[in-house]
C-alpha cells in the first residue's frame, strides 16, 4: 500500500522538482511543463513498470502474488513481463518523443486500466481485499489518465507553436 502511494507522489514530486530546475525561465513555457510531466509519468512510471514487473518474476514473486490476495501461478511470470516490455517502452520515449511517445501512452493506459478492472473484479466478486489488490487501483487509473490529458496537451501545444 505505502509503495504504491509513494511511487505515486514521487512521480509527482519528480516532475515538480524538474520543472523548477529546467535552465532558463525561457524554457518554462507551458508546452516545456506539460512535456516535463508526461516524461516523467511515461518515462517514470516505465521505471516503476520494470521494477514492478521484476518483482513478479523475481525472487520475492511469492510474496507479491500472497500481497495482492492472488495465487501463486505462472501468469505471474507472463505480468511480470508485460510490465517489464510497457516500462522499457516507456523508458524509451525518453529519445522518442513523436508517435512513439502515443504508443508509450496507449501501451501504459491498456496495461493498467486493464489491470484496475482486473483488480476491481476480485475485489466485488471473490471479496479480495488483499491491501495491494486494492491500493493499487487508484493509480492504475490515475497514472494512464493523467498521461492520456498530458499528451493531448502536449500535442495541442506544439501544434499551437508551430
Amino acid at each position: 500500500m505505502i509503495f504504491v502511494i509513494v511511487t505515486f507522489l514521487g512521480l509527482v514530486a519528480a516532475a515538480l522538482v524538474h520543472t523548477l530546475v529546467d535552465g532558463a525561465p525561457a524554457r518554462r513555457t507551458r508546452h516545456r511543463v506539460v512535456e516535463l510531466w508526461l516524461l516523467w509519468f511515461v518515462a517514470g512510471g516505465g521505471a516503476l513498470a520494470m521494477f514492478g514487473g521484476l518483482m513478479h518474476i523475481g525472487p520475492y514473486a511469492p510474496q507479491i502474488a500472497d500481497s495482492i490476495g492472488f495465487a501463486r501461478s505462472p501468469f505471474q511470470w507472463e505480468v511480470g513481463w508485460a510490465d517489464i516490455a510497457v516500462g522499457v517502452i516507456g523508458l524509451l520515449s525518453i529519445w522518442n518523443r513523436g508517435s512513439f511517445m502515443t504508443a508509450a501512452v496507449i501501451a501504459v493506459a491498456v496495461l493498467y486500466w486493464g489491470d484496475a478492472i482486473g483488480h476491481i473484479m476480485q475485489w466485488v466478486a471473490h471479496d479480495n481485499t488483499a491491501p495491494d489488490n486494492i491500493w493499487t487501483i487508484p493509480t492504475d487509473i490515475l497514472q494512464p489518465l493523467i498521461a492520456v490529458v498530458l499528451l493531448i496537451l502536449y500535442r495541442r501545444g506544439g501544434e499551437s507553436r508551430a
